[in-house]
């Protein structure tokens, strides 16, 4: 379950000397709060929004891949802004040139509802609470007075029914107060208000009938620590505006509103050449579905990227707990629904840690030498608050080429409330049908995890081949062995999942330059452990998140398809993203291509991870293959 109860990047008002456009920036730098402020003022002119409108986002408009490669320091930027705006119940868009103060297109997007709003959060809660029915099945709970209730609103799903066809929705459910603070441990269950945020009322109610509330706090602030020096951290990178630099690696950083942390223009400075590795690299979507049938839950299937949006969710960073003390911390500035340029103080953080392993070591018994070199490595973070769930993303690099992406998720489990205290008691196998008690009237409902991170590998340049290495039996030498069988991946499609594992490597590389051994460079793609959708194929939530049948797909580069669940997924049934771009059968050898790759896990909530949960790592690796010559770090 993920939604912003609390905004922290949308509480602050940056009220600094900001850049104006044509300054100087870099193409890919975010918007500015005087160009955030330009194109709402410019969409005001043109009569196109008023005070009524909400924006979804205002973000940058990426230029074209080849301008941004073309462009040097000190040259005119191309700066322009992407624009979803909603008004009178449609939806627009909107990129407005920047420089020129001009309005270069409007459209309107028909039948889609765009992502969000902490405003509508807010005021769904407060339609909620002032409903009638809602307040008569509240006493019939013994509720007498709602004053220490919460509610928070969740992503409708698609419309259940012709009644909610068309309509801005969410479902709305309430919890009890915790004096801990815990939103989320004493869940009023079996309620749910459907909410219309267009008509601003309640327009109907799931009640399946009361289930008592659990009683007393939760007591997840027990253990708790204040900021100590957790890890060292050295600084031996620089930070210049967005990019930083770091031991021959350089990129670019930046949040987005939509998909948090976007990195681009990673490069390695192998001996003098500086080589690009990856153009860009950002999530695409995150995809979390409950495994309960009961009508309180059914629709409990979010797509948090596209519904919330994870850069607004980025939490402040604690030093000493959430990074090292000595790490630098990083504010962000995104717009808000208003179109007003809001800040986040902290909420990225950059670090240089030493893992106490080797990075590489050898001990030679015949002679008794020793070689070895420390591991050293340089992490990019930041953490969502969506909802109970709070996801950490590290991008990580270390000195020998390798970067990794490292997903954390931690946070309160989704409960659902029963009336079984112990499995002892007759109701227990009934109220442990989707997932085990982890306190007393408490199950943690079975669900899964998918993220889909689109990169944008460019290997030596634009023009790759995505290699499929296939290990296949073979018998030699009197013996069964197995061999390497190299197959290019000609177009775009998913990546038959029955081969990914321990039989099949991925690889990206350049044919049309090769290394000092006669070799194309590439990178590997190195998956960790990551678990496939089991939901049926026909079900409107698995085709919501097509993306997560498989675990990679290639498509064309095409700067437009940014979002593996396509651009509206709040409320859609499907078809979006991924297997609408795939259908186009572009070809992707030796051209510019994309992968998708799917991070996922199924996760059964344990009662050791009540009332809070240990953080949960998955990882992906992107690890030199025939790049260099030989190891970069000698």
């Amino acid at each position: 379950m993920a939604f912003p109860v609390r905004r922290p990047l949308a509480a602050l008002l940056l009220a600094t000397l900001c850049r104006m456009p044509g300054a100087g920036a870099h193409p890919l730098d975010p918007l500015s709060p005087d160009e955030i402020g330009a194109a709402v003022a410019v969409l005001r002119e043109a009569g196109r929004v008023d005070d009524a409108t909400r924006f979804a986002l205002i973000e940058l408009a990426e230029p074209d891949k080849a301008e941004v490669m073309r462009w040097q320091p000190g040259e005119a930027e191309f700066r322009k802004a992407f624009v979803v705006a909603r008004r009178a119940r449609e939806v627009y868009e909107a990129v407005v040139d920047l420089g020129a103060r001009k309005l270069e297109s409007w459209r309107l997007v028909p039948e889609v509802q765009s992502g969000l709003t902490s405003g509508e959060w807010l005021q769904a809660g407060r339609i909620t609470r002032a409903d009638p029915g809602w307040q008569a099945a509240m006493r019939k709970r013994g509720y007498d007075s709602v004053d220490d209730v919460a509610c928070a609103p969740l992503a409708a799903g698609p419309a259940a029914g012709f009644a909610e066809s068309g309509r801005r929705l969410v479902r709305v459910v309430c919890f009890a107060a915790d004096a801990d603070g815990n939103l989320w441990s004493r869940p009023i269950e079996g309620l749910v208000a459907v909410v219309d945020l267009d008509a601003l009322r309640v327009i109907r109610l799931i009640d399946t009938g009361a289930v008592p509330t659990v009683e007393g706090n939760s007591g997840w602030g027990e253990g708790a620590e204040t900021p100590r020096r957790a890890v060292a951290a050295t600084h031996g990178f620089a930070v210049a505006g967005s990019e930083v630099r770091w031991r021959g690696w350089s990129f670019h950083y930046r949040m987005d509103r939509r998909a948090g942390l976007v990195v681009s223009l990673l490069r390695y400075d192998d001996r003098g050449r500086k080589r690009l590795v990856l153009y860009r690299g950002s999530l695409a979507e995150m995809f979390v579905p409950y495994m309960d049938g009961g009508p309180a839950w059914a629709f409990r299937n979010f797509m948090d990227e596209g519904e919330w949006g994870l850069g607004l969710a980025s939490s402040p960073l604690a030093p000493g707990i959430d990074c090292p003390v000595d790490a630098t911390f990083l504010d962000a500035v995104l717009a808000g629904e208003r179109g007003i340029a809001l800040t986040g103080k902290s909420v990225v953080c950059l670090f240089e840690r030493e893992t106490g392993a080797p990075l590489w070591r050898h001990s030679e018994t015949a002679t008794g030498a020793y070689r070895g070199r420390a591991a050293v490595e340089l992490v990019l973070r930041s953490i969502a608050s969506l909802g109970n769930y709070d996801y950490i993303v590290d991008w990580v690099l270390d000195e020998a080429g390798a970067v990794r992406i490292e997903v954390g998720a931690t946070g309160i489990a989704a409960v659902k409330g029963v009336r079984t205290r112990d499995m002892r008691e007759p109701s227990a196998a009934a109220d442990t049908a989707s997932g085990d008690l982890v306190a007393a009237n408490l199950v943690g409902v079975n669900h899964d995890h998918f993220l889909s991170f689109r990169l944008d590998l460019d290997i030596d340049g634009a023009p790759n081949t995505l290699v499929r290495r296939r290990l296949v039996r073979d018998r030699a030498g009197g013996r069964s062995l197995w061999r390497a069988v190299d197959e290019a991946v000609r177009y775009e499609g998913p990546l038959d999942a029955d081969w990914h594992g321990g039989t099949e490597l991925w690889r990206v590389v350049n044919p049309n330059i090769t290394n000092g051994l006669g070799q194309f460079p590439g990178y590997e793609l190195r998956p960790g452990h990551s678990a496939g959708s089991l939901l049926a194929a026909g079900d409107v939530a698995q085709r919501r998140a097509a993306f997560s049948a498989a675990p990679l797909w290639v498509t064309a580069y095409d700067r437009g398809e940014l979002y593996a669940g396509g651009d509206y997924p709040n409320q859609s049934r499907g078809g979006d993203g991924l297997p609408a771009y795939v259908a186009q059968r572009r070809p992707v050898e030796n051209a510019d291509l994309v992968l998708w790759y799917t991070m996922g896990f199924h996760h059964l909530p344990r009662p050791e991870e009540w009332p809070v949960l240990p953080v949960i790592w998955h990882r992906l690796a992107l690890v030199p293959y025939a790049f260099f010559d030989r190891n970069p770090t000698q």
